[in-house]
């Protein structure tokens, strides 16, 4: 009968340490969920934009960016931190340009030569984006770089035996720098709709001018020239 008391006393002292135990391990399965939480929502979101993209020959008149358009494409990439104003980036592009983008047959050679003139950008930037959990997130930024002339040229011959050559008789390059503003706007979790205008600053260039065959070699002329300072660019963009 002395014992009854204390079998009772320990069951009761066993049951509130159990329910101790238990409680205590729901606090810290809870405290571990939510710094996981925490530590989801600090870690940093990768961006990587496809676009297409023009040149803006003419910012007071963009009926003639859109009645003809110089389609070119833009892969970019940026990386965004939560708690961090600032994202850093690359921007890289090319576009064809109007000048120089011909097809030559050549006779006696029973092949096509095609040449085109074309323009690259491979630029860093700085993107300002203080919106970044919002489904809209307007942006401004900060473009450093290098923006370049080619010519390339394939001949391709009507022989299948015959090797196709492919070459880059010229290549010229300016630095340049500038400023942009955009927006992305949320579709889904992953996927965005990117807009961007930019305005780039460059040096003097040499686009070539026209190009033809004398027996049977590629030559072509140059000129001075100044890159269009805006282009625009549309496309999607992916994060994760």
């Amino acid at each position: 009968m002395k014992k009854s008391p204390l079998l009772l006393f320990a069951l009761i002292a066993l049951t509130f340490s159990m329910q101790a135990q238990t409680s205590n391990k729901k606090s810290s399965s809870s405290k571990s969920k939510n710094e996981k939480k925490v530590k989801i929502h600090k870690d940093a979101k990768h961006i990587i934009t496809f676009s297409l993209m023009s040149d803006v020959h003419n910012e007071n008149d963009f009926e003639l960016l859109l009645e003809s358009p110089q389609l070119g494409f833009d892969l970019s990439y940026s990386k965004q931190t939560k708690g961090k104003l600032l994202s850093n980036g690359i921007s890289l592009g090319w576009q064809p340009i109007a000048t120089a983008d011909n097809e030559i047959e050549t006779p006696g050679q029973e092949g096509t030569l095609k040449a085109v003139n074309q323009m690259i950008h491979a630029h860093y930037t700085v993107t300002v984006s203080p919106f970044k959990q919002k489904r809209f997130q307007p942006y401004i930024e900060g473009i450093v770089g290098a923006k370049g002339v080619a010519l390339s040229s394939s001949y391709d011959y009507d022989d299948p035996d015959q090797t196709d050559v492919n070459d880059i008789p010229y290549f010229s390059t300016t630095l340049n720098y500038g400023y942009a503003g955009g927006f992305r706007l949320r579709a889904t979790e992953l996927i965005y709709l990117d807009v961007r205008y930019a305005r780039v600053q460059s040096g003097e260039l040499k686009r070539i001018e026209g190009i033809e065959v004398v027996n049977g070699e590629l030559t072509f002329t140059t000129d001075y020239w100044k890159a269009p300072v805006g282009y625009l660019r549309a496309g999607i963009s992916l994060s994760f």
